[in-house]
C-alpha cells in the first residue's frame, strides 16, 4: 500500500498538465480564426483613428486596443464567469488608458503627479469651461473608447458567440471617421475595405464554427460538400456587397454628413468632429433663456451655460466677402427688466429674388453672396433665416420685421431686425442670400460725425425706468465716462469701451460665471466685482456703456463663422457657435459691428475691408451689386477676418497632377476592390464545379481532373478500366477510385430501381477522391507539366 501511493500521486501528477492541455486545445477549437478576425478588425479600427491624429500621441491607442483584445480574448477561453470577466476588463480600463496617455499628460501637465490626480486637475478645468482646450484629456477618453471596442468585440466573438453584437463600438467608431475625413489628410478607403472584407469573413465563420457546433451537439455528420455549400454562398455574398459598393449609384445627390452626424453618431461623432476642428472650444456664445448653448432672441444673463455642438446649418460664399462673418438672428433694441429683447414691430414682405429697399441707404458697402442649407432650425425659431451683414436680397419669398421704436417709413423699412421664411413655412432647407456689408474705414467712422436721424434717438439712451436700478445707471455711465475720457468721436468711444472689455487683465471669459449675491444686478456684478461671463455678458456691458453716452447702439444675437470643413468644402456652425455682439450707429454708413467678447475666437474687426471686391458708394449712383449667384463668380472663398477660421490653402492647378492624383485616389481602389471581387467569384465557381449533383457530373469531373493529373482518359476505356488504371497511377487514391468507379458503373448502367440506390457511394466516393486529385494537380503544375 505504501508503495502504490506515490506511484498514485506520480500518475496524477502527470496527467493533469495533460489533462489541462487537452482542455485549452478543445477551448481554443475553432476559435483561433476568430482570434486572428478580432486582432485584425481591432487593429484595422485602432489605426483608422491613429491616422486621423486627432491629438499628440494618439498612436498608441492601438496597442491599448490590441491588448484589451488579447486580455479578453484569453479570459474568454477560461471557465471564469462572465460578470467576473467584464469586471476585470472594466477595472482595468482606466489604468491602462491613464498609463497609455500618461506621457502626454505628463508633458502638458509637468506639476501632476503619476496617479488620480490629474482627475482633480480635469475636473477644474471642466468647472472652468477650459477642459475641451485640453487635448490630454481626449487622448485618455479615446484611450478609454478604443479599450472599451477591443475588449467588447473579443468578448462578444469568442465567449458569446455574437459578432453583430460586439461590432456596434469599433464600427461607429470607423464610420465616424469616416464621416470626419478630409481629403488628402488620411486615406480611409483601405481601413474601410478591410473592415468589410473582415466583418464578412467574421460573420461567416461565426455562423459556419456554430453550425458544426449544433451539428456535434445533434450527432449529425456533415457531409464534405456540405461544408463546401456553406463556404460557397459565403464567398458570393462577399463578392456581392464588394461589387455593390462600388457600382450602386449614392442613395443621395446631396451629401448627407452633417445630418448623419447630428443624429446615428452624435454621441461618438461630436468628440471626434471637436477635436477636428478644436476653434469650436473657444469663444463661443452664450444662450439667453436656456442652460444650454444655442440661439434665443433674447439676452438673458442667467449664469452657467453648457455646451450642445448641434449642427445647424452649413454655408458656402460666392465673391470676397470683407466683413465679418456674423449670422444675423435678431436684433435687440427693446430693454427692459435688466435684458436686450426683440419685439417684432412693421413688417413688410421680402419678395423673392427682388432688391430690398430699406429707407435710408449707405455709402462704402461691399457685397457677397451666401448659401446656406439650414440642417437643424433653433428650436422655438424654425422661421428664422441668419444672414450676415445687411440683407440686399433672397432667393425666397420672406416676411421682413422691424423694431416698434419709431415711426415706419413709407419708403420701406427702416431696419430689418428680423426676417421670417414664408415660402418654404420654415428656414430648413438651403437659400441664397446676397448681402451688403460695410467697407467704412477707420478714418471715415471718426469722421461720420453725430448728426444722428430722428428714427435713430430712440437707441440712444437707456430707459429710466423698469430696466436697472438707477444707482447701477449711474455706475455704468462713470464707468464708461471714466474709459472714454479724453475720446472724442462715436467711434473712439467704441473702440476705448470694446478694448477695455477685451483687456485680459479686466475680464476673463468663461461659461461658468459667479453667480451676483441674491438682488444684485448681473451686469453690476460682472463690471465691478466678478469680470467674468461669456458673450451675452460682454455684448450687455458694452451696450449699456454706449447708450449711457448717448451714442446709438443695438445688440444682435445669431452666430459666429463656424469652422470649415474640407470634406464638403463648407464652413459648419453649430449650436455652440450662437453668439451675441454690438452693433453702432453712424451716419451715412449705417450700423457697424464690433466685438467686446475676447475668448480666443473672435477678435477685434478690423474696419475698411472690402474683400477685394465691388464697393458701393452710393453718391456715386451704384444702387445694385453684381448677381453673384449667376455670375459664375461662386466660390468657397478664403475669409481675411481674423474672427472667421481659415480654409486650407488651394491645391495646385496642375492639370496633370490632378489627373494623376484622381486616377490613383478614385479609380485604383476600385479596379483593386473588383479584382478581389472577381477573384472570391472564380473561387465560388470552382468550388461550384468540384461539387457536381449529379452522377454523370463526378464522373465528368474525375475525367477532367485525371487528365490534368496526368492521366488522360484512353479512347474506348471503360469505367472499370480507368478505375484500374488510376489506383496504379496514384496509389494513395486507389481506394476511391475503385469505389468511384465500382458505383459509378452500377448508377449508369443498372435498372433504375438499382442506379439510384449507387449514387450516395458515388458522391461518398468522390468527396474522399477529390482532394487526392486536386493535390496530384498541384503537384504537377508547381513542376511546369501542365
Amino acid at each position: 500500500m505504501q508503495s502504490a501511493s506515490p506511484r498514485r500521486l506520480q500518475i496524477d501528477f502527470e496527467e493533469i498538465p495533460a489533462e489541462a492541455w487537452r482542455r485549452f486545445r478543445e477551448a481554443l477549437s475553432g476559435r483561433v480564426f476568430l482570434l486572428v478576425l478580432v486582432l485584425l478588425l481591432t487593429n484595422d479600427v485602432a489605426a483608422s483613428t491613429a491616422g486621423f491624429h486627432w491629438v499628440d500621441g494618439i498612436e498608441v491607442v492601438t496597442p491599448v486596443s490590441l491588448l484589451a483584445a488579447l486580455l479578453m480574448a484569453a479570459l474568454a477561453i477560461t471557465p471564469i464567469f462572465d460578470w467576473i470577466a467584464l469586471g476585470i476588463a472594466a477595472l482595468l480600463a482606466v489604468p491602462v488608458a491613464l498609463f497609455a496617455a500618461w506621457p502626454q499628460i505628463h508633458q502638458h501637465h509637468p506639476k501632476v503627479e503619476p496617479g488620480l490626480q490629474i482627475f482633480n486637475t480635469w475636473s477644474i478645468a471642466g468647472k472652468e469651461g477650459v477642459l475641451v482646450s485640453d487635448t490630454t484629456f481626449f487622448l485618455f477618453l479615446i484611450c478609454l473608447l478604443l479599450w472599451i471596442s477591443g475588449a467588447w468585440l473579443s468578448w462578444c466573438v469568442l465567449r458569446w458567440r455574437r459578432p453583430l453584437l460586439g461590432l456596434i463600438p469599433g464600427a461607429a467608431a470607423l464610420s465616424t471617421n469616416l464621416l470626419n475625413v478630409v481629403p488628402g489628410s488620411t486615406d480611409q478607403n483601405g481601413y474601410t475595405f478591410v473592415m468589410m472584407v473582415l466583418i464578412i469573413a467574421l460573420l461567416l465563420w461565426s455562423s459556419y464554427t456554430s453550425a458544426i457546433a449544433n451539428a456535434k451537439r445533434t450527432h449529425m455528420k456533415l457531409s464534405g460538400d456540405a461544408r463546401w455549400d456553406f463556404w460557397q454562398t459565403g464567398l458570393v455574398a462577399m463578392a456581392g456587397v464588394i461589387f455593390l459598393s462600388i457600382f450602386l449609384p449614392p442613395l443621395s445627390t446631396t451629401d448627407r454628413t452633417v445630418d448623419v452626424e447630428s443624429g446615428m453618431f452624435q454621441s461618438w461623432a461630436q468628440l471626434q468632429q471637436d477635436l477636428n476642428h478644436p476653434a469650436a472650444f473657444i469663444g463661443i456664445g452664450g444662450r439667453g433663456g436656456s442652460a444650454t448653448t444655442g440661439f434665443s432672441d433674447d439676452v438673458k444673463l442667467i449664469g452657467s451655460l453648457k455646451r450642445n455642438h448641434d449642427i445647424v446649418f452649413t454655408y458656402s460664399v460666392a465673391g470676397e466677402y470683407g466683413g465679418p462673418r456674423y449670422f444675423r438672428g435678431v436684433d435687440e433694441v427693446w430693454l427692459t427688466s435688466g435684458e436686450w429683447r426683440y419685439v417684432s414691430g412693421a413688417q413688410a414682405p421680402v419678395q423673392k429674388n427682388q432688391q430690398v429697399v430699406l429707407a435710408e441707404k449707405y455709402d462704402a458697402l461691399g457685397v457677397a453672396a451666401f448659401t446656406v442649407r439650414m440642417v437643424r432650425p433653433p428650436n422655438n425659431y424654425s422661421t428664422v433665416l441668419f444672414y450676415p451683414g445687411q440683407l440686399f436680397k433672397l432667393d425666397r419669398d420672406a416676411n421682413g420685421h422691424e423694431a416698434p421704436l419709431f415711426s415706419p417709413s413709407a419708403s420701406g423699412l427702416w431696419s430689418i431686425d428680423r426676417l421670417d421664411s414664408v415660402q418654404p413655412p420654415n428656414s430648413a432647407g438651403g437659400y441664397t442670400v446676397t448681402s451688403e456689408y460695410s467697407a467704412a474705414t477707420a478714418s471715415q467712422l471718426e469722421a461720420a460725425g453725430t448728426d444722428y436721424p430722428e428714427w435713430v434717438q430712440s437707441f440712444e439712451t437707456l430707459p429710466s425706468g423698469g430696466y436697472r436700478p438707477p444707482q447701477v445707471l449711474n455706475r455704468i455711465r462713470s464707468l464708461a465716462e471714466k474709459i472714454t475720457a479724453g475720446a472724442t468721436t462715436p467711434y473712439d468711444k467704441a473702440n476705448r469701451i470694446e478694448s477695455y472689455l477685451r483687456d485680459p487683465n479686466n475680464f476673463k471669459y468663461t461659461l461658468t460665471p459667479p453667480t451676483p449675491p441674491p438682488g444684485r444686478d448681473p451686469i453690476d456684478f460682472f463690471l465691478f466685482t466678478s469680470h467674468a461671463g461669456y458673450c451675452e455678458y460682454f455684448a450687455t456691458a458694452m451696450g449699456d456703456m454706449m447708450r449711457s453716452l448717448g451714442i446709438p447702439t443695438r445688440l444682435v444675437n445669431g452666430y459666429g463663422a463656424g469652422q470649415f470643413d474640407a470634406s464638403l468644402n463648407q464652413y459648419v456652425v453649430h449650436s455652440d457657435d450662437a453668439h451675441t455682439w454690438v452693433e453702432v450707429y453712424f451716419p451715412t454708413y449705417g450700423w457697424i459691428p464690433f466685438e467686446p467678447t475676447a475668448d480666443g475666437t473672435y477678435s477685434s474687426i478690423p474696419r475698411g475691408q472690402s474683400g477685394g471686391g465691388f464697393v458701393c458708394l452710393h453718391d456715386e449712383g451704384c444702387d445694385a451689386p453684381p448677381d453673384l449667384t449667376s455670375s459664375g463668380q461662386g466660390s468657397t472663398n478664403t475669409p481675411t477676418q481674423a474672427s472667421t477660421p481659415k480654409a486650407p490653402a488651394a491645391r495646385s492647378n496642375n492639370g496633370f497632377v490632378k489627373a494623376v492624383g484622381a486616377i490613383f485616389n478614385g479609380f485604383a481602389p476600385k479596379l483593386f476592390a473588383l479584382m478581389f471581387a472577381l477573384l472570391l467569384l472564380l473561387i465560388a465557381a470552382g468550388a461550384r464545379y468540384l461539387r457536381p449533383k449529379t452522377v454523370m457530373g463526378v464522373w465528368q469531373r474525375t475525367l477532367v481532373l485525371a487528365g490534368l493529373a496526368g492521366a488522360k482518359p484512353r479512347p474506348g476505356e471503360t469505367p472499370l478500366e480507368l478505375g484500374r488504371r488510376l489506383a496504379k497511377t496514384f496509389p494513395e487514391a486507389s481506394e476511391p477510385v475503385a469505389s468511384l468507379a465500382n458505383s459509378f458503373t452500377v448508377a449508369a448502367y443498372a435498372p433504375p430501381e438499382t442506379a439510384s440506390e449507387a449514387r450516395s457511394s458515388v458522391m461518398e466516393a468522390w468527396t474522399n477522391l477529390r482532394p487526392m486529385l486536386l493535390r496530384r494537380v498541384f503537384e504537377r503544375f508547381r513542376g511546369g507539366r501542365l
